[in-house]
């Protein structure tokens, strides 16, 4: 098909109209669709055989072709509407009824209608069956066994061959031999779905097209979507005249019935017209499937009309499956011996590397280096921040380039390319020796890659007539190329492929350097840890204690700090000696108290920090009270109600740590108190279970624990918003408690408040 139309002028595009298309009604088709041409609602089909279209439900024919009279001697305006058990023989009608039922019919099926045999074509369209009918031909034995014979020896000449070339061959000549055509290419699609015929058998009266390339536009996407659902398309007669099936519109839908899997579907007629262009009357072409994708077609030309029967068409089919298994099996067979080279190489390399204990000049050495594994003429490795280059590479600044388009472009552990302009634009400026690109991930976080470099070839593409150039006839159309001529194109920017011993063998050497690299580090950390071991272990005690200490000055003075702030704004709004004397009064207590938590501080940080924290008897009440104190400002602003309970008097704990514990508690509980009500604070103490139990309860806010609980302890993380919330508290608490021994409980719903439980175990209870 040819369905691209545009001409190219120096600095612009000029679009042109193109004729209405018969194949619709009410549509138009012109350089902005023609590319996406709704084929599968084409109205037409060949008049080799007849087109009935059934509602699946009530099996009622609602469209027919309108030749239907030369096959059942019925005119089309007397079937339609009709219910399809009216038409046939109650034992046609039990044949066909069995035929219709399964989701996924069978084609070709042998029916009978009305005494007639016809080879039946059955599929369904959604809610649609689609009934095709093509004339019976009886087939000889002898002919059949001439068939079975052909594919056969076809099959038993494929089994020994082992290059694609003679195997395309074989398979060409086959189809010539079978189908008695003009002209028979193996067409194989390149990425970008051009094509090339790579294979070719042929009488005198056509001329050779071997060795030459289509352009992607000649089979548009629509039309290879369709070789991948339907294998085989036959056109006896591209001179024929096209048959309508009536009514264009479905009468249930409204719209046209999708076709798209018929048989008998007239062709696009810009494919008719191109098919003209190449002097032929009669095609038919083979799609050939590997692993489920569409790899190339095998495309039969003829001078002169000719039909190809059902049983001709089977064979040609399974001639193309045929052939696919074989090339699948090429493309799964391996060099053998070139990849046992490449592995007794890289195997040598390998020892190489651990002899001069160094990746670089156990890879890149003179005599045995990193390019006898591959084909490639350069190779370039980024590992701990250096970059090395060796043989014939691109500069430094260009893979550092390439390196950056790697990172941040291609998601693939392995990228490899024959054309790396089509990746990376720039790399135009050195495909001379890079066109060609092996890269392997070593670490993309670190930006480390292996890569190998191959230089480029220049290539001449033979197309068949000049792709770029639609012909503007007269009537100021555009259409398909009128001239197939011999036109040479040069590509450039490509090197020789990468074969898969070279991606295997690359990704082996990767796998082996990063092992060995891994195996250096493991050592390297081993005598590094013994050597730092017990210097790490005092070093992490005496930090941890230093961090915990940060920690507690920063947190319990900022409190103190803020009351001192609100006594001073408390004096500052109404000024007089009362509020003087009671600001001051308030001040020197809570300085008292800071002066006492930072000499506790001080007591601990001249103590040898490779000792226990010292503990002392704290009096609960009195570390309460100086909270009370210094939380003031607060309190006197909420309103706060603070009760305690307190069944054990003191505990046997480093001081300075229990005032940090409650402290942040108590602070919690001020911060999240609840607008709606008088804050209440009760502060228990008491002995089970031969533990000591200190617990803060609030009528708060409360938290939704199924959310927040397995964050809870987390460092910086807060559970209601407020200007002051650090999240530091609760973190630094568990790190506390866990320090201490004790463990940490909290209970809480949203809206009724909050419960902090601590438990230590029982040293000495008072």
């Amino acid at each position: 098909m040819f369905h691209v139309y545009q001409k190219h002028s120096m600095n612009r595009s000029e679009t042109y109209p193109v004729k209405s298309m018969q194949n619709y009604k009410d549509h138009q088709v012109d350089l902005s669709n023609c590319d996406s041409e709704p084929i599968h609602i084409i109205g037409r089909i060949q008049p080799h055989g007849f087109l009935l279209v059934i509602d699946a439900t009530t099996q009622k024919i609602e469209q027919v072709s309108q030749n239907l009279q030369t096959f059942l001697e019925i005119a089309p305006d007397v079937i339609l509407g009709k219910n399809l058990q009216e038409l046939v023989t109650p034992e046609e009608y039990a044949t066909l009824l069995d035929l219709l039922q399964p989701a996924q019919p069978v084609s070709p099926q042998l029916i009978s209608w009305q005494g007639h045999p016809f080879f039946c074509f059955i599929h369904q369209s959604e809610n649609k069956i689609i009934l095709e009918g093509e004339s019976y031909t009886a087939s000889p034995d002898q002919e059949k066994l001439k068939y079975n014979n052909l594919l056969s020896g076809l099959n038993q000449r494929l089994s020994v061959l082992d290059n694609l070339q003679p195997a395309a061959e074989a398979v060409a000549e086959a189809y010539l031999t079978m189908l008695n055509y003009d002209r028979v290419e193996v067409i194989q699609f390149d990425p970008d779905w051009n094509s090339e015929v790579i294979a070719e058998a042929r009488t005198a009266r056509l001329n050779s097209y071997l060795g030459h390339h289509f352009p992607a536009s000649d089979i548009p996407a629509q039309a290879r979507d369709l070789l991948v659902k339907k294998h085989i398309r036959q056109i006896p007669n591209v001179h024929a005249k096209a048959v309508d099936i009536i009514p264009y519109y479905n009468p249930t839908t409204g719209a046209p019935t999708n076709i798209i899997q018929s048989e008998l579907r007239n062709p696009s007629e810009i494919h008719l017209e191109y098919v003209k262009n190449m002097g032929v009357a009669a095609t038919i072409s083979f799609s050939i499937l590997v692993k489920g994708k569409l790899w190339g077609l095998i495309s039969c030309h003829n001078v002169a009309p000719i039909f190809i029967t059902v049983w001709q068409r089977q064979i040609g089919d399974l001639i193309a499956k045929s052939f696919a298994n074989i090339i699948q099996s090429m493309q799964e067979k391996r060099n053998v011996q070139q990849y046992n080279q490449f592995r007794r190489t890289e195997e040598m390399l390998i020892k190489q590397v651990n002899n001069y204990r160094d990746i670089r000049k156990g890879l890149f050495n003179p005599e045995l280096n990193i390019l006898q594994i591959t084909e490639s003429t350069g190779a370039a490795l980024f590992l701990d921040n250096e970059l090395t280059l060796f043989g014939n590479t691109p500069a430094y600044q260009e893979v550092e380039a390439i390196i950056e388009w790697l990172t941040e472009q291609n998601t693939d552990r392995i990228f490899c390319t024959r054309e790396l302009t089509r990746s990376i634009h720039s790399a135009s400026a050195y495909r001379k020796v890079a066109s060609g690109l092996i890269a392997l991930e070593i670490s993309r976080y670190n930006k480390e890659y292996l890569m190998f470099f191959k230089p480029e070839i220049k290539e001449t593409r033979i197309w068949a007539g000049n792709p770029e150039k639609p012909t503007l006839h007269q009537d100021n159309y555009l259409h398909p190329r009128l001239s197939f001529a011999k036109w040479e194109e040069v590509i450039k920017g490509k090197s020789l492929p990468w074969t898969l011993n070279e991606q295997e063998i690359t990704q082996l050497l990767l796998k082996d350097v990063v092992a060995i690299r891994l195996r250096n580090q493991a050592t390297q950390m081993e005598t590094l840890n013994k050597e730092l071991h017990v210097a790490t272990e005092t070093l992490q005690v005496k930090n941890k204690q230093l961090e915990d200490f940060a920690h507690i000055m920063s947190h319990n003075l900022r409190s103190p700090l803020v009351t001192i702030d609100g006594l001073h704004e408390f004096y500052t709004e109404e000024p007089n000696p009362e509020n003087a004397a009671f600001a001051m009064e308030r001040i020197k207590l809570v300085s008292i108290n800071m002066a006492e938590t930072i000499d506790d501080l001080n007591v601990i940080l001249k103590t040898r920090l490779d000792q226990q924290i010292p503990v002392t008897k704290v009096l609960l009440a009195e570390v309460i009270e100086k909270e009370i104190q210094n939380l003031a400002a607060v309190i006197a602003q909420t309103q706060a109600d603070i009760q305690l309970d307190l069944q054990v008097a003191a505990v046997m704990l480093p001081k300075i740590y229990v005032e940090s514990i409650l402290h942040n508690f108590i602070s919690n509980a001020l911060k999240y108190y609840s607008p709606n009500r008088t804050p209440i604070i009760v502060i228990r103490s008491w002995l089970e279970q031969n533990q000591v139990h200190i617990s803060v309860i609030d009528n708060g806010l409360g938290m939704d624990l199924k959310k927040m609980g397995h964050k809870l302890f987390g460092l910086y993380k807060t559970f209601h918003w407020k200007e002051n919330a650090k999240g530091l508290g609760l973190y630094l608490t568990k790190l506390q408690v866990d320090a201490l021994g004790g463990s940490i409980k909290v209970v809480s719903e949203p809206g009724q408040g909050t419960t902090f439980t601590v438990s230590f175990p029982v040293v000495e209870v008072y």
